[in-house]
C-alpha cells in the first residue's frame, strides 16, 4: 500500500492530466520524485502500476516525461513489466517521428540538424524550417513544405525521442528476457534502425537490442593450443568481455589474475575499479585472424560453423581502460563449459586464420 501523501501525489498527476494541465503535472511529477526518490522496491512498485495508467491520456511530450520517472522507479527496484509497452509504443513514435523529421529536414536545408532536446525555441524554430518560406542566397532551394501542424509533430518526435530513449535503455538492462523480447519486435527494431545515422545520442538502443544472451563461444589460447567452449550473456562490449574473459580462464592458461575490483567492475560492483585502469590480459582476435576491438561488442565477432570464436593471444601492446562495464544494470554471466579435447582443440585451430 502507498504513502497516503504520496497516493494523493499520484492522484493529482491523474487530475492534472484530465485537465490537460502540463505545467501542473510536471510540477507533481517532480515532487512525486522528490517524494519516492529513495523509495523501497515495493513502494516503486506500487507508484509505477499507477504512473503506467497514465500514458494514454497524454500527449507525447508528458509521456515521454512520464517514462523517465518510470524509469527512475525501475533502478529503484520496481518490476519494469507494466512499463515495457507504454515505453515501446512511445519510443516507436518519437523515432519514426525523428525519422520523417529527418528526411524533411534534409530535403529543405544544407544546415545541420538541430541538437534534439526539450528547447521549446529550438522546436518551433525547426517547425518553421520544414513549414515556411526557405532558400538560400544565390540558390533556388525546391524542397517539400509541410503543414506548420506537422512540422511541429515532426520536431516534438525529434526532440522527445531521447527521454523515450533513457526509459528503454533501462528496462532492456533489466533482464535477459525483455531484451529477447524487445530485439524481436520488428516494429522497434526498423524505428531504431530509421535514426542511427541521424542520432548518434540513441546509441545505446541498437547496441542493447544486439546484446547476446546465454552465446555459445568457443575460446582457444593461442599460446598453449589449449581451447574452450563457453557460454556469455548481459555482455555490453568487449572491453568488459576481455576482462571477464581473463578471470574465468584463470587457472586454465597462463595470465595475470584481474584485480578484484577491475572484475567487480566489469559484473556489478562500482564502474570505476579503486585499483586504478583496467589492464588487458589477452589480444583478441576472431576465427579471421582480425583484431577483435575492444570498443565493438561480441555481436560483432563473426560466426564460423554455429559459434563465435575467439582467439586469445598475448598482449601485443598495454591498453587501458577506466570502466568496467557499459551499462551499469546489465548483470553480465560466463561460464566455462567445458575443456575441449586435444583433438578438438586442433580441430577448432585448423579452421582459424593464422594470426598476422
Amino acid at each position: 500500500m502507498l504513502d497516503r501523501m504520496i497516493d494523493q501525489r499520484c492522484d493529482d498527476l491523474y487530475r492534472a492530466a484530465e485537465a490537460q494541465d502540463a505545467p501542473g503535472f510536471l510540477a507533481t511529477l517532480q515532487d512525486l520524485w522528490e517524494r519516492t526518490e529513495d523509495s523501497d522496491p515495493a513502494t516503486a512498485d506500487a507508484v509505477l502500476v499507477r504512473l503506467c495508467g497514465l500514458f494514454d491520456r497524454l500527449t507525447p511530450g508528458l509521456g515521454a516525461r512520464l517514462a523517465v520517472m518510470g524509469g527512475a522507479m525501475v533502478e529503484n527496484g520496481a518490476d519494469p513489466a507494466p512499463l515495457i509497452d507504454p515505453v515501446v509504443a512511445g519510443l516507436c513514435d518519437a523515432l519514426e517521428r525523428s525519422a520523417e523529421f529527418a528526411r524533411a529536414w534534409h530535403a529543405v536545408t544544407d544546415r545541420r540538424l538541430p541538437e534534439p532536446g526539450p528547447d521549446n525555441r529550438v522546436v518551433l524554430g525547426a517547425a518553421r524550417v520544414l513549414s515556411g518560406p526557405f532558400g538560400l542566397p544565390g540558390r533556388l532551394r525546391l524542397g517539400r513544405r509541410l503543414p506548420f501542424a506537422h512540422a511541429l509533430d515532426l520536431a516534438v518526435g525529434w526532440s522527445i525521442a531521447e527521454d523515450w530513449s533513457l526509459a528503454a535503455t533501462t528496462v532492456l538492462q533489466r533482464s535477459t528476457a525483455i531484451r529477447a523480447d524487445l530485439s524481436r519486435r520488428p516494429r522497434l527494431a526498423a524505428a531504431v534502425a530509421a535514426v542511427e545515422d541521424d542520432r548518434p545520442d540513441l546509441w545505446c538502443l541498437p547496441r542493447l537490442l544486439a546484446v547476446l544472451d546465454d552465446e555459445p563461444l568457443v575460446v582457444l589460447h593461442q599460446p598453449t593450443g589449449r581451447a574452450y567452449a563457453m557460454r556469455i550473456g548481459g555482455i555490453g562490449d568487449n572491453f568488459q568481455l576481455s576482462t571477464l574473459l581473463a578471470h574465468a580462464l584463470n587457472g586454465h592458461v597462463p595470465v595475470t589474475m584481474p584485480h578484484p575490483s577491475w572484475v567487480a567492475a566489469a559484473v556489478d560492483g562500482p564502474l570505476e575499479p579503486e585499483a586504478g585502469p583496467i589492464v588487458e590480459r589477452f589480444d583478441l582476435r576472431d576465427a579471421t585472424g582480425e583484431s577483435i576491438r575492444t570498443a565493438g561488442r561480441p555481436a560483432d565477432i563473426p560466426i564460423l560453423d554455429g559459434h563465435r570464436v575467439v582467439v586469445l593471444g598475448s598482449p601485443s601492446f598495454r591498453r587501458t581502460w577506466n570502466i568496467g562495464r557499459t551499462y551499469p544494470m546489465m548483470r553480465p554471466s560466463i561460464s566455462l563449459d567445458r575443456v575441449l579435447s586435444e583433438e578438438e582443440a586442433r580441430m577448432w585451430s585448423s579452421r582459424v586464420a593464422p594470426t598476422p
